[in-house]
């Protein structure tokens, strides 16, 4: 048979295009940081990114309160490039007070956000009462107070017995040619204040954590779905996982981790990758139902949705025509479910929880 000769240069060049098709795959660079669990510290809370043509960033907090209540708060800023200027918000939704849940989008053009570094307030607009404040892990508090159709909202909420937050590492993870920055400002706190919707007030007592993902390119052309998991105890136990699955990652290759306090004591290992997935309908959409995750060294876990609570879209808020073009422009559109769920693994007693995924659709 016959057989062509390759000369020298051709080998290299055909050895250059494998290696650049390998690398621009992203597979060899879905990569969790290096270095050890350290603490964070509390100007690491400020905005990393505001620069660029796309960024977003978002401090989320997830707050599980007395008689079932839920509470999910995230702070954002964001840059889609020509769709329209940058912009900061805040999404609120409230679960759980009556029979209805709530869910509240607003957003402020850029040039309005204060972050005071000297009093540790970061407020999305001076003359609006939507904000977060204090020194972590010191003191901190929420406070918003704003009215949208027909329906106002009126939180408080202070934050005590804050443990320190965590970073692993520089906090940066990588996937493809992009970092992704991921801090555990709160793994665990203890919450008290109240939660007032159209003169329905419930003073409010429980747990929360939060965290914040910052980075530099649009999330529906990064990633393709994202997983949390909040079990709270106590302050001495309780247990965390964050994961993201980028877009078109081989193998289901992920970034993220698993952060946990046994009695005090607090480990992390990586998420490698998602071993099996397996989906089911929610609220109209094809959303994980068991997942089994390969962590970094002593076995594998899984996180099964058990109870479904909520869908959340800030795209669901545009009429129809503004919705698909945005989709298009964007690439696609966040979609965040929650609800209650469970973490199992080998030899140890199930964990009660709370879970959170978002998909890109």
């Amino acid at each position: 048979m016959f057989k062509p000769v390759m000369f020298p240069i051709q080998r290299i060049l055909l050895s250059t295009f494998f290696l650049a098709l390998f690398v621009s795959s992203g597979f060899a660079q879905i990569s969790n940081p290096n270095g050890a669990l350290k603490y964070s510290s509390p100007d690491d809370i400020w905005a990393k990114t505001l620069v660029g043509s796309h960024y977003n960033e978002f401090w989320t907090y997830h707050f599980y309160l007395n008689d079932g209540l839920t509470l999910h708060i995230t702070f954002s800023v964001a840059n889609f490039g020509s769709l329209k200027s940058p912009v900061s918000g805040v999404q609120v939704s409230v679960d759980g007070l009556d029979d209805n849940i709530y869910q509240l989008s607003r957003e402020y053009n850029i040039n309005h956000l204060v972050q005071d570094k000297e009093n540790h307030m970061f407020r999305l607009r001076q003359e609006r009462d939507i904000w977060f404040e204090g020194k972590l892990p010191e003191e901190h508090r929420i406070r918003i107070n704003t009215s949208k159709d027909g329906v106002d909202y009126n939180i408080d909420l202070n934050m005590a017995n804050i443990l320190k937050g965590y970073k692993w590492g520089d906090g940066k993870f990588q996937i493809g040619n992009e970092e992704v920055g991921i801090i555990t400002h709160i793994p665990y706190a203890e919450v008290s204040g109240y939660v007032d919707i159209n003169g329905n007030r419930k003073n409010v007592t429980g747990s929360v954590y939060m965290d914040h993902t910052f980075q530099h390119q649009t999330t529906t052309r990064l990633v393709d779905s994202g997983f949390r998991f909040v079990h709270h105890q106590d302050s001495k136990n309780w247990d965390i996982v964050y994961l993201l699955l980028p877009d078109d990652s081989n193998e289901k290759k992920t970034i993220g981790y698993r952060l946990k306090s046994v009695d005090g004591k607090v480990s992390l290992l990586g998420v490698n990758n998602i071993s099996e997935m397996s989906k089911s309908s929610v609220f109209g959409e094809n959303v994980a139902r068991i997942v089994d995750l390969n962590l970094s060294s002593s076995g594998d876990i899984r996180l099964t949705r058990m109870e479904d609570s909520e869908k959340f879209s800030v795209l669901s808020e545009l009429n129809r025509f503004a919705r698909r073009a945005a989709r298009t422009f964007l690439g696609g559109e966040v979609i965040h479910f929650r609800g209650e769920g469970v973490l199992t693994e080998t030899g140890q007693r199930p964990k009660q929880g709370h879970y959170n995924y978002f998909i890109v659709n």
